[in-house]
């Protein structure tokens, strides 16, 4: 199909920036959600517009910032300030599905399907979801980061997480 589409959006796509560790608990540490336009890239793109809701299909990527997800479809829904929905409106909920893969500095992401409420502040994962920062993993059936309360819960967690090894003599073994 040649080139992929290009399309900007100029809202707050507030996302993903799931800790792992307790150090990224610490505000300093903490990872910041990002700002600015996103550039948006897929294969086709489909605008509904009785349905108030635009959909990009075949290699979607959605970067902004130091963030990026990578999916097989995005559907935006989006609503004017004055209740009239238009395409330049606001964004209020974004649904990525297939393969979903986020990326955060050294944080990734997966899963099927994650679906982001504007409003609520609220990004869901579910279908296996997993997050890894470097030797770090942390999955479950479900994880939910609330953005404004920095926040994150996992539903039936199951985490590795490697301590510091401070404690060990050069050699490999403990002190």
């Amino acid at each position: 199909m040649g080139k992929a589409r290009k399309v900007r959006c100029g809202c707050a796509f507030l996302l993903m920036g799931l800790c792992l560790t307790a150090q990224a608990a610490e505000k300093s540490n903490a990872p910041r959600a990002p700002r600015g336009p996103v550039d948006i890239r897929s294969d086709r793109l489909t605008v509904l517009q009785k349905k108030h809701r635009a959909v990009f299909s075949g290699n979607v990527q959605a970067v902004q910032g130091d963030l990026t997800i990578h999916c097989e479809r995005l559907t935006v829904s989006y609503e004017s300030s004055d209740g009239k929905r238009t395409m330049t409106g606001e964004i209020r909920r974004m649904i990525f599905e297939g393969q979903v893969e986020i990326t955060q500095n050294q944080r990734k992401g997966h899963c099927q399907r994650a679906e982001y409420d504007r409003r609520k502040g609220l990004m869901i994962c579910t279908g296996e979801p997993w997050v890894v920062e470097g030797d770090n993993k942390i999955r479950g059936t479900r994880i939910e980061y609330y953005l404004d309360k920095d926040e994150v819960r996992v539903v039936r967690p199951r985490a590795l997480i490697r301590l510091d090894e401070a404690g060990k003599k050069k050699g490999g073994s403990p002190k």
